[in-house]
């Protein structure tokens, strides 16, 4: 896939993570719709691309329903009349309960449901309208978090993150749209989760999601982004 004739959604665009992925590809040429909850951010980003090039929009999303992504969606495509990649970001939610913790089950269901519901809306609203193009398309599952602390998710997350890259792939193979995922991992060195997302993490994760979009062989899989300095 050509960078400059692609299209690029990018979802929780607003955190560091999207923030550097926004920046670059603006760089490269291509055509970027912002997405985030927090307008604030949303802004932040948006004025940092647009120096990089003119056809980029951010569009905020005032809730995490699905008739309302289908609705900030709608607008993109109305934008640019089409998009063909997705950098779909797990969202920011609470931490993962403990076993013992006398309301884990509840809690667990909370922190799942509510990451998993829109994370999957997102992969839902994109490829309604993906599915109608001929060209190509493309979607990055990004675990990462939108906060600048704690960058990792739990293993719980990644799970089901990795199974729905590989499931998806498998789904929309024949409509000519390839899935990837991409994992931040732990250094041995980070002995604190509150430890800022740092330049070289950012850095790997660009390179991994410039990979994916260039190697049109790439698909079904999950890459690891190391997170050592």
């Amino acid at each position: 896939m050509h960078i400059k004739e692609s299209v690029i959604v990018i979802t929780a665009a607003g955190s560091p993570i999207g923030r550097k992925v926004a920046h670059h590809f603006a760089s490269l040429g291509a055509k970027i719709a912002l997405i985030d909850t927090n307008l604030n951010a949303l802004h932040t980003t948006y004025k940092g691309c647009i120096y990089s090039h003119p056809d980029v929009e951010f569009f905020h999303l005032e809730n995490t329903q699905q008739e309302t992504i289908k609705q900030v969606f709608t607008s993109i495509y109305r934008r640019f009349g089409r998009f063909n990649i997705l950098i779909n970001s797990w969202p920011e939610s609470a931490d993962i309960p403990n076993l013992l913790d006398p309301n884990a089950i509840t809690d667990f269901t909370k922190v799942m449901c509510s990451g998993a519901t829109t994370f999957f809306a997102f992969g839902k609203v994109a490829i309604s309208f993906m599915q109608h193009h001929k060209q190509p398309a493309l979607i990055i599952n990004l675990a990462s978090t939108q906060s600048h602390h704690q960058p990792q998710l739990p293993n719980t997350c990644k799970c089901v993150i990795q199974g729905l890259t590989q499931s998806w792939s498998k789904e929309l193979a024949d409509m000519n749209i390839r899935v990837g995922g991409i994992f931040p991992i732990d250094s041995p060195s980070d002995t604190n989760r509150n430890t800022p997302i740092h330049a070289a993490l950012l850095n790997e994760i660009v390179s991994s999601i410039e990979y994916m979009i260039r190697n049109e062989s790439f698909n079904g899989r999950v890459l690891e982004a190391e997170s050592a300095i």
